[in-house]
């Protein structure tokens, strides 16, 4: 209905019936008066809801064309994407000074084969004959007294100072300051370091041999003779510095004996393969029998000054 309408319909009612002071009926006439200002509300609110969709439709319109522009040319947003990625392993690697793909992997002293171990240290101890790690923690324990340490070997060294000396040997940093005046630390490492050995000293098939002669002393002997070259000196060398450990005067100081030795470095020397707890048990008594004859009977003064 036109607002003209409206209108005319008003101006054809009585007057009497348009004044509610003049009509008997007033709820009636409030009634009209109501309904016509609510029409009129209504159309004034329809035409203006006609206004306000034809300007959503028209943004609506608008918003799909930009939105289908884009979809059609994703290149904007994926290159501002490819940007900042770049940008940031830009930054990561001046940070580093190197790119990750270009970082050097860097082998270890521990857990390599023997032949690993002097491959690695060709450039930097290239006159040695036996691995540096060996001397190096041997003289330190000395030089830190460790014969005069009470449990030396026994007693193990603190594990995150072990840790620590271990990183700086891999990385050369105790060339500086060595880490630790701890010679239990030391002597910790070095029993890790032929622990950890991939391959063990004494090589897994002479292992029966070892233990089936272990209080034979001339053949115990034999048998360390005929090992191959590196592993034979790597072997006398640890043999030949516990001997220097079973002296009187250190063992008074050390409660260390030859038998409190061997039962300590018998499991970092000779490896069991079996994996039967009885028979592990039963082989570790002929494995600290065949080390403590090394330690009482080895002839190893061939070795002084072999580094």
């Amino acid at each position: 209905m036109k607002l003209t309408s409206v209108v005319r319909n008003i101006r054809a009612i009585p007057q009497g019936n348009r004044s509610p002071l003049n009509s008997d009926d007033e709820d009636g006439g409030s009634a009209r008066r109501f309904s016509t200002r609510s029409r009129t509300s209504s159309l004034t609110s329809s035409r203006l809801s006609l206004r306000h969709l034809g300007a959503s439709r028209s943004n609506l319109l608008s918003t799909s064309r930009n939105y289908l522009n884009e979809l059609e040319q994703p290149s904007s947003w994926a290159r501002k994407f490819s940007i900042r990625k770049s940008l940031r392993k830009k930054s990561k690697s001046t940070e580093n000074g190197k790119s990750d793909e270009q970082l050097p992997f860097k082998k270890s002293l521990f857990g390599a084969t023997l032949e690993e171990v002097m491959e690695l240290q060709k450039t930097t101890h290239p006159d040695n004959h036996i691995p540096w790690v060996l001397p190096l923690l041997s003289n330190k324990i000395v030089e830190l007294k460790g014969p005069y340490t009470e449990g030396i070997f026994r007693v193990p060294g603190d594990i995150d100072k072990v840790a620590s000396l271990k990183v700086s040997i891999d990385n050369g940093e105790y060339i500086a300051e060595f880490p630790t005046q701890d010679p239990s630390v030391c002597a910790s490492l070095l029993k890790e370091w032929l622990r950890e050995m991939y391959d063990p000293v004494i090589p897994n098939e002479t292992y029966q041999l070892c233990l089936d002669n272990c209080d034979q002393p001339n053949v115990c002997s034999s048998i360390v003779n005929n090992l191959p070259t590196i592993n034979r000196l790597v072997l006398t060398y640890t043999i030949r510095f516990l001997q220097s450990f079973i002296k009187p005067d250190i063992i008074a100081v050390t409660k260390m004996t030859a038998d409190n030795l061997a039962m300590v470095f018998a499991p970092n020397i000779l490896r069991c393969q079996c994996t039967d707890l009885q028979m592990v048990m039963d082989n570790a008594k002929a494995e600290m029998t065949f080390v403590r004859t090394l330690i009482n009977h080895l002839d190893t003064d061939y070795m002084e000054g072999v580094v």
